[in-house]
């Protein structure tokens, strides 16, 4: 995608096999074929040099050696689809590429946007100053003629040699090692529960199960029980992860999902801000060391104002493989609604980071409880625990009826 970061970038570095600065517009309509083959000469120089990033052109800036080059404008704009069929009309094969008219501090320029793609492109005849079955090619700063050896190397893996990985990211179970569909279904469960200050305090008639162990009573059990089960009941995890189908290594991958807050009706938190099960009592030994060692996790929000932001990060996806983050990601809505969250992704071999969305359709039903029914919730939770899959299992080998 190009925006004003990208151009901003672009400004800052100097004209090569990756970038090119004009000051004027190409001429093209009503041009003979001697001007309109300037525009093809370059496009097919991009298409052919050896780089490992997209090229692009900037028209309507000029250069400045060591520094940060000049937006002038432009006043003659083109359309792409002419420009498209001008230049496929006379290629060996389809050249991908694409031309943009954008504003950028106040005013008009161009953009002709040349990814990666196989190579060599040719003309399959002679058109202006241009021959036919001649390979140009980007050297430096300028356009030269590619020599037989040269032309045969480009034919060889083209994708393996100058390729950049190609990385989607997906809903995922991770356990499973699953990829999930792209629309999830949600159902958030919204509490209206007593006041805080109308629920008692929790009485513990336990004994510790050995003389040696110290039981210390929570007696605020109750009302973090409360707020646990409202959390717990409006939002629900989701795992992602972020494949390479590509030929070469992702360095540095980062993801950044962007979630409108929807007037504050739509909530995101993730594994820090999840609030932990809360204990009635707590069982240790007076000689126990407690450390309070914190925990990295693999995805965070943050708040950013009107949206939630979601990052996550990976040091490398290698090709052909998937990363799969362990922590997940919690949403839920206060009503019902369909959420699009908007993923970039960006990487150390990405020019331009890889755009995708999402949806999530969240089911919201409000519900009126009191002490007792949140104590219901948290004996269904408890049941469909692993915890409780846990004591089934030792309760069975133990032979307890």
């Amino acid at each position: 995608m190009i925006d004003d970061n990208l151009i901003e970038s672009l400004l800052h570095e100097e004209e090569g096999v990756e970038l090119d600065l004009k000051v004027d517009q190409y001429k093209f309509a009503k041009a003979t074929d001697e001007e309109k083959s300037e525009l093809l000469k370059d496009i097919l120089a991009f298409t052919n040099a050896w780089r490992r990033s997209d090229a692009f052109i900037l028209i309507g800036v000029q250069e400045i050696k060591g520094g940060r080059s000049q937006v002038l404008g432009i006043s003659d704009l083109l359309d792409d689809a002419p420009i498209q069929q001008f230049v496929n009309s006379k290629t060996n094969k389809p050249v991908t590429f694409s031309y943009q008219n954008v504003q950028f501090e106040g005013k008009k320029i161009a953009i002709i946007h040349i990814p990666i793609q196989p190579r060599p492109v040719y003309l399959k005849r002679d058109f202006g100053k241009l021959k036919g079955e001649t390979v140009y090619v980007r050297r430096g700063s300028s356009t030269a003629i590619a020599n037989i050896d040269e032309i045969a190397k480009m034919g060889v893996q083209p994708q393996l040699e100058h390729g950049i990985p190609d990385l989607e990211v997906f809903f995922a179970d991770p356990k499973a090692r699953i990829r999930l569909p792209a629309e999830q279904n949600l159902k958030s469960l919204v509490l209206e529960t007593p006041e805080p200050s109308s629920i008692p305090d929790y009485k513990d008639s336990g004994r510790p199960p050995l003389p040696s162990m110290m039981r210390i009573t929570n007696f605020s059990y109750y009302r973090e029980l409360v707020e646990y089960t409202k959390i717990s009941r409006l939002v629900f995890p989701l795992h992602i992860a972020v494949g390479n189908n590509g030929a070469i290594t992702a360095h540095d991958v980062r993801l950044e999902i962007r979630v409108d807050k929807s007037g504050g009706n739509v909530v995101v938190m993730d594994s820090y801000e999840y609030p932990d099960v809360p204990k009635a009592v707590d069982l240790f030994t007076p000689w126990t060391t407690r450390t309070n060692t914190p925990i990295r996790y693999d995805i965070e929000v943050t708040d950013i104002g009107e949206f939630w932001m979601i990052e996550a990060r990976a040091d490398k996806v290698q090709p052909k493989s998937v990363h799969w983050f362990k922590d997940p990601f919690f949403m839920g809505s206060l009503d019902t609604r369909n959420i699009v969250l908007e993923v970039t992704v960006f990487s150390d071999q990405l020019h331009i980071p890889k755009q995708q969305k999402f949806s999530v359709k969240i089911e919201a039903e409000c519900r009126k409880v009191d002490l007792e029914g949140v104590r219901q919730l948290e004996y269904e939770r408890f049941l469909a625990s692993a915890e409780y899959q846990r004591y089934e299992e030792m309760r069975k080998e133990k032979g307890i009826e």
